[in-house]
């Protein structure tokens, strides 16, 4: 039993392990010391923080009470209602440019498609695409209208019912008012239905009134506003995180509490643990959050107005409002280091308590020194759970017959490396993805060159204007990728910066041996492929190049040799020295036993306005590194594992995760 009035203090290797720690003591004191669950309170200095505590709390079987003020934008159930309409109001703007959100659309519960049907689908929509077939949603289209012996007709009809409301809601959303549509798409999609009938079905109709009242608000202040103008209201409310605000609720009042340190106000319980006192949280917290962001302009101008020492009293009082909420016994903990490795420094308040108050200093470092095992139990099954839905979804054959005949490049490596998941659907899959406007720019630049190096090749100079019409024709191919202010200021900007490359690096060239030419190897039985953009003897030596049009000032991380030491890998770090390796060794296995360098041409100039280039050395421990990571990725893949990254800003965990849930997970919302 713990000591009455008892304030103690615990440190933990990290925020993980810390609040274990914190569940671990709370199951104590309910399973053996029988404390009422309601005379526990758990105290973070943030919202965001209240999730990952009531994640481990529910594994425990500890029930908790957590209300607070949520976003509705960032809810799992109304994103998936926006994304359907917005899916919507793109294809009746222009048909075809909603096809990035088609695929996830079919997956939405309320249209009760099986996931594997929707892959088979997607991947016969892959193999049409080599026959003209551009479109994701022509597609639907012509299957359920000539048929497909890949599908039965039970599985085409299925597809069709859902194909036809789509097309329904395509052709009438401009022909009824916009809040009958809503509601109508509601109705006809079965939402409603599913909502009326889950366990939570309250609290999803309450979600759905929300968001609906806040339409009406925007309909009365425009008359004339449509679904893509609401649609865009919503896009830019999320750019500059603007909120609707609604109250989400788990458990009751005779539950462990998970509070903010704000929300404790007025309360009392007996056990209080307040957790993640360490600086960043507390004194060096910035300025409450007005809402919203600020044009660059104005922050400079506010920071001006900053007064430090009054916010950080602010802070000193309200950790003594969280520190008084106890009877009995308060536990302040903190983390030594970060879920990343870097060290925390712990709140300069805790040193204030021990000069003015008698506690137990507790840092308990035995005691948890094999916490980070633990750690790692529980994140290994909230990741069996995820693998077991994807079994549940896809057949083993199914999965078999998508790795068969795969082959790495660069690409799907580093894809995979970074988020098997996204790995999944990406490059397995090929799930149809939005053009993004420096995609396209990108590619016509490519365009230019290539015509530029085959001129070269045959003995002609360069023509600058000639490689400016090519450009040009190639983004007039794809304007619809573009806002017309966007696709003005590209071929401008496209124009101008192949002017001054070829200016300044054309002469620097060899002689061109071949271009956009695609090379496979197999390196320890994993078949690998790649597209070399050029490949060009100068002074004798055969050397590759690799065009690149991003920013050459933000590229070091890119170029940087990969450490296996430093954990998981980052969204793009090392991308290009993974590709400059495995150009090595496809055309070292491919009879180009010279070649060890490869040349990353920056088509966009640095700061100083010059084109730079990069030059990747390649030896033979570089190569057994990525023959270890071209292994490791080949044997998991076909082992058919594809776990989450579980990184809060992967759009496919997060996917998976609507998917898992059907409505918010635990009640919560994504961060």
């Amino acid at each position: 039993m713990l000591k009455p009035m008892a304030i103690e203090l615990k440190s933990y290797p990290t925020p993980s392990d810390e609040m274990i720690g914190i569940a671990e003591e709370i199951e104590k004191l309910i399973r053996q010391d029988e404390v009422a669950p309601s005379e526990i309170a758990v105290v973070f200095r943030e919202n965001k923080q209240l999730d990952e505590m009531a994640a481990y709390l529910q594994y425990k079987k500890i029930p908790f009470q957590l209300v607070r003020k949520e976003n509705l934008l960032r809810n799992y159930f109304i994103q998936q209602i926006i994304l359907m309409l917005e899916w919507v109001a793109l294809e009746a703007n222009r048909p075809g440019s909603g096809d990035h959100h088609l695929f996830k659309l079919l997956h939405f519960k309320w249209f009760d498609l099986p996931a594997e049907l929707i892959a088979r689908v997607q991947m016969d929509f892959i193999r049409q695409k080599f026959v003209g077939q551009e479109s994701f949603r022509l597609y639907l289209q012509d299957l359920q209208k000539q048929g497909n012996q890949l599908f039965t007709p039970e599985e085409i009809q299925k597809l069709k019912s859902v194909s036809d409301l789509l097309e329904a809601w395509i052709r009438d959303v401009y022909n009824e008012p916009l809040q009958n549509f809503f509601c109508r798409v509601l109705d006809e999609s079965r939402v409603l239905k599913m909502a009326s009938q889950a366990p939570d079905s309250s609290f999803l109709i309450h979600l759905m009134k929300t968001l609906f009242e806040f339409l009406q608000a925007e309909n009365q202040r425009n008359p004339d506003l449509t679904l893509e103008g609401w649609i865009q209201i919503i896009r830019k409310m999320e750019k500059y995180k603007l909120t609707i605000p609604y109250e989400s609720q788990i458990g009751d009042e005779h539950c462990v509490q998970l509070l903010t340190a704000h929300g404790t106000k007025g309360l009392e319980f007996d056990y209080v643990f307040i957790d993640g006192c360490v600086e960043k949280n507390w004194e060096k917290k910035r300025g409450r959050n007005i809402g919203f962001s600020l044009p660059p302009a104005l922050k400079i101008q506010m920071s001006s107005y900053s007064q430090s020492d009054l916010k950080e009293e602010d802070e000193r009082r309200l950790f003594y409002v969280a520190l008084t909420r106890a009877r009995k016994y308060v536990q302040i903990s903190y983390a030594e280091k970060d879920n990343q490795g870097n060290t925390l420094q712990k709140s300069e308040f805790l040193d204030e308590i021990l000069i003015s108050s008698h506690i137990i200093v507790n840092p308990q470092r035995q005691a948890y020194s094999q916490q980070n095992s633990l750690t790692d139990f529980y994140v290994n099954i909230l990741q069996d759970s995820l693998n077991q839905a994807m079994r549940q979804q896809y057949s083993q054959s199914f999965l078999q017959h998508l790795v068969s005949n795969f082959k790495l490049n660069p690409t799907a490596l580093n894809k995979y490396l970074y988020c098997p998941r996204s790995f999944f659907y990406e490059s397995l899959l090929q799930v149809p993805q939005a053009q993004l406007m420096h995609s396209i720019y990108g590619q016509a630049i490519h365009h230019a060159l290539k015509q530029v190096a085959n001129s070269h090749s045959q003995g002609n100079g360069v023509n600058i204007g000639k490689a400016q019409n090519d450009f040009e024709w190639f983004m007039h191919q794809n304007r619809h990728h573009f806002k017309p202010d966007d696709f003005v200021r590209h071929l401008q900007h496209g124009n101008e910066v192949l002017q001054n490359y070829l200016n300044q690096v054309f002469s620097n060239w060899g002689n061109i041996k071949e271009t956009e030419k695609d090379f496979q190897a197999h390196i320890n039985h994993v078949p690998i492929k790649g597209r070399l953009d050029k490949i060009e003897i100068q002074n004798g030596i055969t050397r590759v190049v690799d065009y690149k049009t991003g920013n050459p000032d933000r590229a070091d991380n890119k170029l940087r040799r990969y450490n296996p030491e430093n954990g998981k890998k980052g969204y793009d770090d090392h991308d290009y020295w993974i590709q400059a390796v495995m150009y090595v060794m496809l055309l070292q296995e491919n009879g180009y036993t010279q070649v060890d360098t490869v040349v990353f041409d920056f088509v966009e100039p640095d700061k100083t306005d010059r084109f730079r280039t990069e030059s990747v050395s390649v030896d033979s421990s570089d190569i057994t590194l990525v023959e270890q990571l071209l292994t490791y990725a080949w044997e998991q893949i076909q082992s058919l594992s594809f776990p989450c990254c579980q990184r809060p800003d992967c759009h496919w965990c997060a996917f998976e995760q609507t998917l898992a849930a059907g409505a918010p997970v635990l009640g919560l919302d994504k961060e």
